[in-house]
């Protein structure tokens, strides 16, 4: 008979058993269950775990406390300094998020230049547009009425911000 090949599939499952506890016996580091572990494994820092879901349970647990409030801003690792730019602090304010929804009611989710309409069938993409730059007009940024919806195939049509004052 060709060696590896076992008449008994009882036979052949005791040789794998019998070449497993040839391993060191271990942990999982999630539920503590006692798991053989080769000599490769250990090497290669492999099967820390007895199985998928013992992995990703143990991963949740380190997400959540990834993010606590003890790494926020200047205590993150990641911290540059406060680098963020003004115009990224505003585009990303509630006032802003508030505004642009506000203009996007007001003119009933539909593109003032091409008149097109969004809504669940018809997945077009909006932005709201200032009428006078935001760049220029700083007190004017969050003026519902220096607000316009444009998609934006039309809102890439239209001259942005310094270049106003060259037409």
């Amino acid at each position: 008979m060709p060696k590896g090949i076992y008449k008994n599939p009882i036979e052949r499952s005791k040789k794998i058993s019998e070449k497993l506890k040839k391993g060191i016996l271990s942990n999982c580091l999630n539920c503590n269950k006692e798991i053989y572990r080769r000599p490769y494994e250990i090497k290669n820092n492999d099967k820390l775990f007895c199985s998928r879901l013992c992995f990703w349970e143990w991963q949740k647990g380190k997400t959540k406390n990834k993010y606590n409030k003890d790494q926020t801003g200047c205590k993150n690792p990641n911290w540059k300094g406060g680098i963020s730019s003004l115009n990224n602090k505003i585009r990303t304010s509630p006032e802003y998020k508030e505004w642009k929804q506000n203009i996007f009611e007001r003119d009933n989710w539909t593109c003032q230049k091409c008149k097109n309409r969004s809504s669940k069938n018809n997945n077009l993409i909006l932005h709201a547009h200032h009428i006078k730059p935001f760049a220029l007009f700083p007190e004017l940024r969050f003026d519902i009425n220096n607000g316009i919806t444009l998609c934006k195939e039309c809102h890439n049509k239209e001259p942005k911000g310094r270049q106003i004052n060259a037409l």
